[in-house]
């Protein structure tokens, strides 16, 4: 069984690892080099031609795991031991770096501000570096971080801008009895004891498949490609490869598709090798009915809707993979105790798969629209799990930790370990893609140290440099420069960050530029990135704003005068850009934004243009056009409720629910009419003692009357008190009522029928005065739920704050508008205060 680590629970300074690391002595002395923290900053480590005193920690590990010849390796004899000291071995260095980014204390901190926001600081009277600016936390330097994967989507919808959408997707997954790996396993060795040899083949069979597709021209010539290497749960590596054919190599027909993709079990007798091997690579299950517990099963169905349906003929999808050629020729197979056909067979290449000896799924992927999932799912990162503790929230105020998130509930298996170690590429992408800064004029990023005198950093010549200035100036220069588009400069220019230059190309290699997004509501910086997009050659921001020789006082001005903001065509062009790298609920969130700040007049043209991008996640559930609109309607209606507008007022279609009636439910007040209610939940009221009726009746006559009340159940732990809530509960809800749940803790919340913590359901604020107010507006669907609510339920009130119940209570009678305590609910308070402590 492989051994899988958890960066979570390493830590260097305790007993634990400590002892492991003793464990180990027997294969691995104990080492006290550190990191280098200096190749971090880097996107290489430092060139080997400079000289250093240290190596990394990731460069001594490597030595270690060498294999020479007449010398023997015992680390690499280690089986299961050695799987650990892999793993515990990169957790080591991984920390190391994160800690060295996470702990001030360790580290020279490394700043970053707007270079107009230096000047403003020095004239304040400021002149220390380290009392102003803002920490790197995890920079986009660090492979496989949040920032990381969200930058390597990005460029790849760069190339699909520019070279259009992938044609192949492709998916090689690691075999570990290739004949390089066995042939190299000492006796009784198996290849999960030598991830060491697993890291290597695999990675000689990617490059070399990469090779083959690119260089080889296997497909046809290739215009850009991506791919991504990742490890299964399981331990063992597998690539994602998307590939963008040239023109004259796209498929387009369905004799096209059969002749690079199959999807059918040869004929063993003409194919007997490729029969072989597709039999034992490419035949998905069984699953399904021949075998419901397969790990792919959900809800009784194959995730990746294994059996197929037979085909006599190739079809080309539509906005999906195409259907291909899976003839019921009689062929049939046993493996894994079950017969399969044709309609099990995962799509593959022959000559790809008898030449890696693997399973390689190939797909034609052409035909689907909303390419940014396939870059998104490649991009996913690796498998995680996010939890947090309520207290570890409070501690951290409330901040969200990229660095923690990065690190917890995090697993890494030995090949991992040992493929990172040897540093070998996760990610590779062709042509490369340089991000293009914009800044308005002085408002552009500096990098300096904490202890800088900023007066040095100010009167640095490179501090006022950047990509942007550097492209006015090359526009001075030359004149064949003022033909391009800030976009088009990397295409012939290349740029030297050291120096902070273009310089011009002088190979063929070029790279693909990608000017960043800004949003409307960001205002000059917005109608900069559009002036940018349309003009060519200009020298200097006042060109930029100069309109037939007239100087514009700002660019929206000159965007005016140029025509190229008819108001809503911005907008539009906006949201069509977005809709090519953001997904659906981001769009979403957009047009709402565009509805509450960007006064757009064609609102319903706007609407009709964008709808299907806006509900691309929902059509996976869903495929009537009428639902589809009014889902997206739905989500735009919370969207602006929680922005304090009403949806009514942007002439966007009728919302409706799915009787017919106007104005649906708010999304909270539908998900509680719609809580099912056990019927053993129901029979409680029968097995109710006598003082538990007694209340009971009490606050159902209540309920039933509408009549005003608050009640508090007292009594010790364990005599009933949760056994009466869920009577209640029960019998509200099976009235078609809405009931609320809520206990001062989750697990006490957790005991009772949909229960949630009262600082949750309620939005009552963390600090807390005698005046606060819970977070919710009046025109929020959680204050719909509570006007709507018959009855109120806060559990375990005495190990409350006091200033917490004032609270709820000011809030529901703001929102009933009615000075009774409480609004004039029916409220359950419940507790013991004999666990109180005294004072």
């Amino acid at each position: 069984m492989p051994y899988i680590g958890s960066v979570a629970d390493t830590n260097q300074d305790s007993v634990d690892y400590s002892t492991r690391q003793e464990n180990q002595a027997c294969v691995f002395p104990s080492d006290d080099n550190e990191d280098n923290p200096v190749e971090d900053f880097g996107d290489n480590e430092m060139n080997a031609t400079n000289s250093r005193k240290f190596v990394s920690a990731r460069e001594y590990y490597c030595f270690k795991l060498q294999v020479r010849k007449k010398l023997l390796n015992i680390i690499l004899f280690g089986g299961s031991l050695f799987q650990q000291w892999a793993v515990d071995m990169y957790i080591k260095i991984e920390t190391m770096r994160l800690d060295w980014y996470s702990k001030p204390v360790n580290q020279k901190v490394i700043r970053a501000d707007l270079y107009q926001g230096l000047v403003d600081t020095i004239i304040a009277g400021e002149s220390r570096g380290d009392r102003i600016g803002k920490r790197i936390v995890l920079p986009r330097t660090f492979p496989g971080g949040d920032r990381d994967m969200q930058r390597m989507f990005l460029y790849a919808m760069a190339i699909v801008q520019r070279w259009g959408k992938p044609d192949y997707f492709i998916t090689m997954t690691c075999n570990p009895y290739w004949e390089e790996i066995t042939q190299e396993l000492l006796p009784g060795q198996l290849p999960q004891d030598r991830p060491d040899l697993v890291a290597r083949v695999y990675r000689a069979k990617q490059r070399s498949m990469m090779d083959l597709l690119t260089k080889g021209k296997h497909f046809g010539e290739v215009a850009a490609y991506v791919h991504v290497t990742e490890f299964q749960k399981r331990g063992l590596p597998h690539e994602h490869i998307l590939l963008i054919m040239k023109a004259k190599s796209k498929i387009r027909t369905p004799d096209d598709y059969d002749g690079v993709i199959s999807a059918e079990i040869p004929d063993k007798k003409k194919y007997h090798v490729l029969h072989d091997l597709v039999v034992k690579h490419m035949l998905h299950g069984p699953c399904g009915a021949l075998k419901k517990s397969c790990p792919c099963m959900i809800d009784g169905q194959c995730r990746f809707h294994y059996p197929r349906d037979f085909c006599d003929a190739t079809l080309q999808g539509k906005d999906s993979y195409s259907i291909y050629r899976r003839r019921d020729d009689g062929v049939r197979v046993r493996i894994r105790g079950a017969e399969l056909d044709n309609r099990w067979v995962v799509p593959y290449n022959p000559f790809l798969l008898m030449t890696y000896n693997c399973h390689i799924n190939v797909e034609a992927c052409s035909s689907i629209k909303p390419v940014k999932y396939l870059f998104k799912y490649i991009y996913k990162g690796h498998d995680k799990a996010s939890f947090a503790f309520e207290q570890d929230i409070i501690n951290d105020g409330g901040i969200i930790n990229k660095i923690r998130q990065y690190r917890d509930a995090r697993y890494i298996s030995p090949p991992e370990a040992i493929y990172r170690i040897f540093g070998f590429k996760m990610f590779g992408v062709s042509p490369s893609v340089l991000q293009l800064q914009l800044h308005l004029p002085n408002i552009h990023t500096v990098a300096f140290k904490a202890h800088d005198n900023l007066e040095d950093v100010v009167a640095r010549p490179s501090s006022s440099k950047s990509m942007l200035t550097e492209y006015f100036e090359m526009n001075q220069k030359y004149l064949h420069a003022r033909k391009l588009l800030y976009r088009e400069f990397p295409e012939h220019y290349r740029w030297i960050a050291g120096g902070k230059k273009w310089q011009t190309r002088k190979n063929k290699k070029s790279q693909i530029g990608r000017l960043v997004h800004a949003h409307p509501a960001e205002g000059e910086r917005y109608y900069l990135r559009v002036l940018l997009s349309h003009l060519r050659g200009a020298t200097s921001f006042d060109d930029l704003k100069a309109v037939n020789g007239k100087l514009c006082g700002s660019f929206r001005e000159a965007c005016e005068h140029l025509g190229l903001i008819e108001h809503d065509r911005t907008l539009d062009d906006c949201m069509t850009e977005a809709a090519t790298f953001q997904m659906p609920c981001a769009l979403r969130r957009l047009f709402a934004t565009i509805l509450v700040f960007c006064e757009a007049t064609q609102i319903r043209q706007l609407w009709d243009k964008h709808l299907a991008s806006m509900c691309e996640d929902y059509r996976r559930t869903q495929s009537n056009e009428v639902a589809l609109e009014q889902m997206v309607l739905r989500d735009i209606r919370d969207l602006l409720q929680s922005m304090g507008k009403d949806i009514k007022s942007y002439g966007l279609p009728v919302l409706v629910d799915i009787y017919g009636n106007y104005d649906v439910e708010y999304k909270e007040v539908t998900e509680e009419r719609q809580v099912k209610v056990d019927q053993e939940h129901l029979d409680i009221f029968s097995r109710l003692n006598t003082e538990q009726l007694a209340g009971f009746n009490d606050i159902m006559d209540h309920v039933t009357n509408q009549k005003r009340q608050i009640f508090f159940v007292d009594g010790p732990g364990g005599t009933g008190k949760t056994y009466l809530y869920k009577a209640l509960l029960a019998k509200v809800r099976s009235m078609g009522l809405i009931a609320i749940a809520t206990a001062t803790s989750g697990i006490a919340a957790s005991i009772m029928p949909r229960g949630r913590t009262a600082h949750s359901r309620f939005k009552i604020p963390i600090k807390l005065t005698h005046n606060s107010m819970c977070s919710f507006t009046k025109q929020s669907g959680t204050a719909e739920l509570l006007k709507q609510a018959s009855l109120l339920i806060w559990d375990e009130v005495a190990m409350t704050k006091r200033q917490a119940v004032e609270t709820l209570d000011r809030s529901l009678q703001d929102i009933m508008e009615c000075a009774l305590p409480f609004g004039g609910k029916v409220v359950v308070f419940g507790g013991d205060f004999r666990q109180v402590l005294p004072l």
